[in-house]
């Protein structure tokens, strides 16, 4: 250009902004020439290369603010290791996590050494005596004691600590006594008084209640009642006393205790012409419901529960001099049933009652006609009929009294009526006793009346009985089944 017409073309210049400054369109006008005047189209450029704010081809990528590229487009590079530096110290424990799996077991240790013995215990108390094999053969002899003088009626059973427990009228003084034998043979005693209010204690029994003390059963003759005895402790030196059956009419006759599968004992007597029992309402039978069984003025009755739980009756049909035995239908023999065994003439007398080892009722009694010593086996368990076998044919037999030796054989104690007034003990050869053998067991004098026989701990039977000669109450030890002394096979 001419530099003469330069100032011309300036002014020109100055003059059209101010004109198109002037109004809001020339001002409009003018910021779109600014803008393209005042960033050249090449000025983002360098050397004709654009720039860009992130990494990308053909571009210029502009330096960060502390003057070095980005770490993203600097070439990766593998950063050398340096040694490893010494172990921090442990964070705090972190909660527990939940229980895993039980992990299956593993194999078993080997066993460790043994430890050392320790101190010993105090000894106990002694046991009962032991026996001599299933028959109990030795070389021992029969042992006979006085359990307790001026008495008469008796009965005995083997207590909880398996010793004989034997109750007695004490005739001197017309009272009810107990014996509790220190040992199997009753070498030694302790004799207590349970009841001395007139004239009581005839045709006593006695069995082990329910809760491992003695229950005895009798009479009490002045007033007529029927009454029982319940110890508190195995000796019997603690007990209660009571009047279960007050009729007034109670008949001097035989009383026979047991205890029923409920745990309550049961009671078989004779009330104003029937045979009755009384089933206990507490194990102490302080008093008792009563259930007529048949009708007899006299019944030597015994008392047995039987293999189906229910008790079952032996006795004497006075008015048919028959033999009969009763099946209770219930626990309390509320109902039962009456059955004769044996109605040959005049039996019955004296019967005495177990269960054999096939769970049937085995009945000793007295054959009036021949005066033996006659067996029934109940042919069921209701015994609604039984087989009869004699045992001893011409021993006048009176007072018999059986139980069940460790062989499972009955075995019989009862008084031999003929000259020679002996005690005698009776085997059984069998189960049903088809076959049995005997042998006089005390024969001073008169003795053997009242008799009553138990098993102790020891295995072996013990009988207690009357001695009239010596007018006292003995006991008599067997040392075998057989109640044989100094037996021994070869």
């Amino acid at each position: 250009m001419n530099r003469q017409r330069l100032p011309v073309v300036l002014s020109a210049a100055a003059l059209l902004i101010a004109v198109l400054g002037a109004t809001p369109n020339g001002f409009a006008a003018f910021k779109g020439v600014a803008k393209v005047a005042l960033f050249a189209k090449n000025a983002g450029k360098v050397g004709g290369i654009a720039a860009s704010k992130k990494p990308k081809a053909g571009k210029l990528l502009p330096l960060g603010r502390n003057g070095k590229f980005p770490t993203s487009v600097l070439p990766a590079t593998t950063p050398s290791t340096g040694p490893e530096g010494a172990r921090g110290p442990a964070g705090p424990a972190g909660p527990q996590g939940p229980q895993g799996l039980q992990g299956l077991k593993g194999n078993k240790g080997t066993t460790g050494p043994a430890g050392p013995i320790g101190p010993g215990g105090a000894q106990g108390p002694p046991g009962p005596p032991g026996g001599f094999g299933l028959l109990n053969l030795a070389r021992a002899g029969v042992s006979k004691v006085t359990v307790s003088s001026g008495a008469a009626h008796s009965a005995t059973a083997a207590g909880s600590d398996g010793l004989p427990l034997v109750v007695v009228l004490d005739t001197s003084s017309d009272d009810l006594r107990i014996v509790h034998c220190n040992d199997a043979t009753c070498s030694s005693s302790t004799a207590t008084t349970l009841d001395s209010t007139g004239n009581v204690g005839r045709y006593p029994s006695v069995t082990v209640g329910s809760d491992g003390f003695g229950l005895a059963s009798y009479l009490d003759t002045t007033n007529g009642n029927l009454k029982s005895a319940h110890c508190a402790n195995l000796a019997c030196t603690s007990f209660t006393t009571a009047t279960i059956v007050s009729s007034g009419t109670v008949a001097d006759d035989f009383t026979s205790v047991n205890v029923g599968t409920d745990g309550l004992g049961l009671v078989s007597y004779v009330d104003s012409g029937n045979l009755k029992v009384a089933h206990c309402t507490n194990v102490a039978c302080s008093s008792a419901g009563v259930n007529v069984i048949d009708a007899t003025a006299v019944a030597y009755s015994s008392l047995a529960i039987g293999a189906d739980g229910l008790p079952l009756v032996s006795y004497f049909d006075n008015a048919n001099v028959d033999l009969k035995a009763a099946h209770c239908a219930d626990l309390a023999c509320s109902s039962s049933t009456a059955s004769t065994l044996d109605s040959t003439g005049n039996v019955g007398l004296y019967s005495a009652l177990t269960i054999g080892a096939d769970g049937l009722g085995l009945v000793t009694y007295r054959d009036g006609n021949t005066g033996a010593l006659a067996v029934a086996h109940c042919n069921n368990l209701a015994c609604t009929s039984a087989g009869i076998s004699a045992v001893d044919p011409g021993a006048q037999a009176q007072y018999s009294a059986i139980t069940l030796g460790t062989d499972g054989l009955g075995v019989i104690s009862y008084y031999d009526g003929t000259a020679a007034q002996d005690l005698k003990v009776a085997h059984c050869g069998n189960v049903a006793c088809t076959t049995s053998s005997y042998v006089a067991v005390d024969t001073p004098g008169q003795v053997g009346w009242n008799t009553s026989i138990t098993i102790g701990s020891d295995g072996l039977p013990f009988v207690s009985y009357r001695d009239l000669t010596g007018n006292s109450v003995k006991g008599l030890h067997c040392p075998n089944v057989f109640c044989v002394g100094h037996l021994r096979r070869r």
